[in-house]
């Protein structure tokens, strides 16, 4: 006779699924709950997965391309986490050696620091800014297996799939149009809920033989990969804008629903020792530092933060200081992260992760579906969730980039 499953571990075994459903594993914090030790540079290339060794001498472009003060400011207040470079960078008064790797054969390069300040060059006036916009995830027939899938009501048959691919190709659609409106040239990186990758996990599995790690190298680190080949070669954006939606985990399967409803955005920087040490990671951190990417796109991020936390009920988002992200401005939730998707595109990228998924005033607005106009919500008129997203990215540009004739 078959036992039965004691209902504690079916319980159990919901709530983890459910959990990975959500709760994707690249925005789990990285913690360094005790102080990281310099990474040291392994021998020979080191490099993360599917990347390919760094050209080395694309740095030459950067010869004199900031000053000692400008360069040490960023690596150590935007780029590196504590004691994440000291093996792979040595800082001279006049400039900076970069190490390849460790080896007999490892190679350095030396990049002169310039002898005067140059301001960062703003973003263009948006008549002439080309803007891609990147709809996070993929969706659609995607959605399980990328695990973003959220439907905690298994019994009814009724309720809208809280899926984030959907959620970010719809937001992007709206959001085309009306920064075209505003003068801007916009691409979006992906228009259907397909991969941009035409690879799919089979094509991974002779070199992963873990069934589930080739899933995630194929709708994780591949597709994002193709993204920013698109982007990079072929788009060539002024400015890059990632869409998402988050999550917050949770433990009990009876009450997945988040306490607080909230938006934070990202940048690129706050690489870890272990990231610094692999060889194509250092040389995006520096070519992110060399062209300012980060510094250029805070001023705009700032904006929109501001408009989000005014005209949504939204509350802002702060990491634990444990976690491996910094702070860029200490009166706003934007924070810089070391993801795949703001670390490979090489222009200015900003990094939304408004709307809790599994917060319930989100999940209803989702119930609604897409309308114009406003609708009756808890007795609040309100957009649609993906317009009120849309529309509230409009009015940032709108406040950051003043007509010309306002």
């Amino acid at each position: 006779m078959t036992k039965a499953v004691p209902l504690f571990i079916v319980i159990s075994l919901v709530a983890i699924g459910i959990w990975f459903f959500l709760v994707r594993p690249d925005d789990v914090e990285r913690t360094i709950a005790e102080p990281e030790t310099t990474a040291a540079l392994p021998l020979g290339p080191k490099l993360s997965s599917l990347a390919s060794t760094p050209n080395w001498s694309k740095l030459e472009a950067f010869q004199n391309h900031v000053t000692r003060e400008e360069f040490e400011h960023d690596l150590t207040e935007i780029f590196g986490l504590p004691q994440s470079w000291e093996n792979s960078l040595a800082i001279e008064n006049d400039a900076v050696w970069v190490k390849h790797h460790q080896g007999p054969d490892s190679g350095e390069s030396k990049i002169a620091f310039a002898t005067s300040e140059l301001t960062p060059t703003p973003l263009p006036p948006l008549s002439e800014m080309h803007i891609a916009i990147d709809p996070g995830h993929i969706g659609g027939d995607f959605a399980h297996l990328e695990q973003r899938n959220f439907q905690p009501f298994p019994d009814d048959d009724g309720q809208v799939p809280i899926r984030e691919g959907d959620l970010t190709l719809a937001t992007a659609h709206l959001l085309k149009p009306l920064l075209e409106e505003l003068g801007a040239q916009v691409s979006l990186v992906r228009d259907q809920p397909e991969p941009v990758t035409t690879q799919r996990t089979a094509d991974f599995l002779p070199h992963f033989p873990d069934r589930l790690m080739a899933e995630k190298i194929f709708y994780r680190t591949a597709e994002i990969r193709a993204r920013a080949e698109l982007v990079n070669q072929q788009l060539q954006p002024d400015l890059v804008l990632c869409l998402h939606y988050n999550a917050d985990a949770w433990n009990d399967p009876a009450d997945p629903w988040a306490a607080r409803n909230h938006f934070h955005i990202l940048l690129n920087g706050a690489y870890l020792p272990g990231e610094v040490a692999l060889d194509d990671q250092r040389f995006e951190m520096l070519r992110h530092l060399f062209t300012r990417s980060t510094s250029r796109a805070l001023p705009l991020a700032q904006t929109i933060s501001d408009v989000f936390l005014r005209e949504t009920n939204l509350v802002p988002y702060h990491y634990s200081p444990t976690a491996s992200a910094t702070q860029l401005d200490s009166a706003r939730p934007i924070y810089a992260r070391n993801l795949l998707a703001n670390r490979l595109y090489q222009a200015p990228t900003i990094y939304l992760e408004p709307y809790v998924m599994n917060h319930r005033d989100t999940y209803d607005r989702v119930q609604m579906g897409d309308y114009e106009g406003v609708r009756d919500f808890r007795g609040q008129p309100v957009r649609s969730l993906v317009r009120e997203y849309a529309e509230t990215i409009q009015q940032a540009f709108r406040e950051h980039f003043p007509s010309p004739t306002s």
